[in-house]
């Protein structure tokens, strides 16, 4: 799976760079573009993204709270941009984000099961808004008559693909009887790794434990209405793709909102498709690939994907190391 998932990358990052050839030429243009940019806008973007932000929080927040634990609304905003730093700073495919989160988190009281559990369904909940938002961008693309690329075939694909993967990971663990089983057929081979190096192995009673009182959580969650969970996504995907629309017009271009909704849909596509986290680099150029297909002028695509990238990635991250070394000298 990791190598097709590799290969996959490789093909992709061909295609964009291939396609982002000829925008080279267009960089001179960006420059020019940022020394007359309207800056206000640009602090609209970085408004947008902390709004973004708190309401990704509130998420994290109401999931947390079907499970064992208690923590507050500013240390979840603190561990969320953390865990976005760890993970470039030690690539590994977001385990080292994961790892950092459980840490984190059991601190607080929660174990590594549900904090890898409301990781998933946080996926799940904002990609179904993503998929909807972008669903609706190619609707308006369609009832507009507007330009439609043969990427958002692509799009299509792909998010199904993620869908179906995402759906087998919850069936297998759909039942209790089954959840317990893998657990102990994982449990094996950790157990005799752990004895070669002295460490606590885990017995099945404990392991059992975990996961029933894992899935009472479950079921509190599950009879909880879902609402707020759907509500709290689609405005933290909302407000992210406002502030990428505030990129454009920063460089005093007002993009169409079936083109934005279908562009940033393509974007998190590939970037699940990226070796690096966030997908870096398959991001950072095929955002500007888009966007320069899908219409946009090529300089201004460049300059509103490396304001967005900036703000919305690198920005993030920053914020991200500071309140790392500040939950780490509390722990």
């Amino acid at each position: 799976m990791i190598w097709l998932k590799r290969a996959l990358t490789l093909v992709a990052f061909g295609v964009v760079l291939y396609l982002f050839w000829p925008l080279i030429g267009e960089l001179r243009k960006t420059a020019d573009l940022f020394l007359n940019a309207h800056w206000g806008w640009l602090a609209a973007i970085f408004l947008l993204q902390m709004l973004s932000y708190s309401f990704l929080t509130e998420l994290h927040l109401l999931l947390l709270s079907a499970f064992q634990g208690k923590i507050n609304f500013w240390r979840m905003m603190a561990i969320l941009p953390a865990m976005a730093f760890i993970e470039v700073a030690i690539p590994s495919g977001g385990t080292s984000g994961l790892v950092l989160r459980a840490r984190l988190l059991g601190k607080s009281g929660f174990t590594p099961e549900a904090s890898t559990f409301t990781l998933l369904l946080e996926t799940v909940y904002l990609g179904t808004a993503m998929l909807v938002l972008s669903a609706s961008g190619l609707w308006y693309l369609f009832h507009s008559g507007e330009f439609i690329s043969r990427h958002t075939i692509w799009l299509i694909l792909l998010v199904m693909i993620i869908i179906t993967l995402l759906a087998l990971v919850l069936w297998s663990g759909a039942k209790r009887e089954r959840a317990i089983k893998i657990s102990l057929r994982l449990a094996n081979p950790w157990n005799r790794l752990a004895q070669k190096l002295h460490l606590k192995t885990a017995s099945p009673v404990e392991i059992s434990t975990r996961v029933e009182r894992f899935y009472d959580g479950l079921a509190h969650l599950r009879h909880r209405s879902q609402i707020p969970f759907f509500g709290v996504a689609f405005i933290r995907v909302f407000l992210d793709i406002a502030s990428l629309g505030a990129c454009f017009l920063a460089f005093s271009y007002t993009i169409s909102p079936g083109i934005l909704l279908t562009g940033y849909g393509m974007m998190q596509a590939l970037s699940v498709l990226g070796i690096l986290p966030g997908g870096l680099g398959l991001a950072d150029a095929s955002l500007a690939v888009i966007y320069a297909r899908l219409g946009a002028p090529g300089a201004v695509a460049v300059a509103a994907a490396l304001a967005y990238r900036l703000i919305a990635y690198w920005g993030l991250r920053f914020i991200g190391f500071i309140t790392w070394q500040i939950l780490e000298g509390k722990s």
